[in-house]
């Protein structure tokens, strides 16, 4: 009997036809809403990308990819709180209130969430100085990879091994770019003690000067042969230097080595291996002799 009474109640307070008819009004009122917000949102995201696309000449392709990614995260965050107070309006609920405690709220949380409002700022001016960008290979810390997603809160970046390091743009304070301008690859090689240095050296420098002529479309400056650097156990080091496009330096040392070994393999000159010297020293004891009657 209760619940057959409380049934009634409910029908007749919710259910009645009129009620039905501004309960599909409202319901059609939402979903329009929500239709215009992901027209006006594909349509936005079509006229960034084409605008972006056309500043091709003034910026570069990956901060332009960038800068897409974030105006697209932009966009979705302000479609979406602009849905959710035409809803509340719709259904008819006092927005306003809502918004002025929530901003009371927000104040009083601020103070607890100065890490959140530390990662925003520190995303915005990564954004804003063109620190980096999604494809450059970055250090930071510990962490080395590709960049993949760069947002307001965090950066993704992909390390060599597959790992996707999701990393708060307020740790990232200093970053190590080399995407940037251009870098050096430095090989050092090993001669033997047995070996003429000078020899080593001048033949060193035929082979970065070959590699030189053969690669001008990475090299930016001819290759330095720097001289001997220190003195090992098994021999003397010697370092070549060459500066090359970005992210040319791990090709041009690894090519480096391969014609160092080479010419050092034709042209006879050693490269030292580990080596020890051991001395053997033996103690003749005599017996002591007997004293004599």
């Amino acid at each position: 009997m209760f619940w057959h009474n409380l049934w009634n109640a409910l029908r007749e307070q919710f259910l009645t036809p009129e009620k039905l008819a501004q309960y599909l009004v409202k319901l059609g009122s939402i979903v329009l809403i929500i239709a215009a917000l992901w027209l006006v949102g594909w349509i936005a995201k079509r006229l960034i990308k084409r605008l972006l696309r056309k500043g091709g000449g003034l910026l570069r392709e990956r901060h332009a990819q960038t800068l897409l990614m974030v105006s697209r995260s932009l966009v979705r965050y302000v479609l979406f709180f602009v849905g959710l107070v035409m809803v509340l309006r719709v259904l008819g609920v006092d927005y306003g209130a809502i918004l002025a405690g929530a901003g009371v709220a927000g104040l009083a949380i601020g103070f607890g969430a100065q890490t959140l409002v530390r990662d925003f700022l520190s995303g915005f001016f990564l954004l804003f100085e063109d620190v980096i960008g999604v494809g450059d290979i970055v250090t930071s810390g510990n962490i080395a990879g590709v960049v993949e997603y760069i947002g307001l809160r965090a950066t993704h970046i992909r390390a060599f091994d597959g790992t996707l390091n999701v990393v708060p743009n307020g740790d990232l304070t200093t970053i190590g770019n080399w995407n940037r301008g251009w870098m050096r690859a430095i090989v050092t090689v090993d001669l033997a003690y047995e070996q003429d240095a000078e020899r080593g050296m001048a033949l060193a420098g035929q082979v970065a000067e070959q590699w030189f002529n053969d690669n001008q479309d990475i090299a930016l400056e001819p290759p330095e042969v720097q001289g001997i650097l220190s003195f090992g156990e098994s021999g003397v080091t010697v370092r070549v230097l060459a500066k090359v496009q970005p992210l040319q330096h791990w090709k041009t040392e690894r090519d480096l080595r391969t014609r160092l070994k080479k010419a050092f393999d034709i042209e006879g000159v050693e490269i030292p291996f580990a080596r020890r010297v051991v001395y053997h020293r033996s103690e003749e004891q005599s017996a002591p002799e007997s004293p004599k009657p």
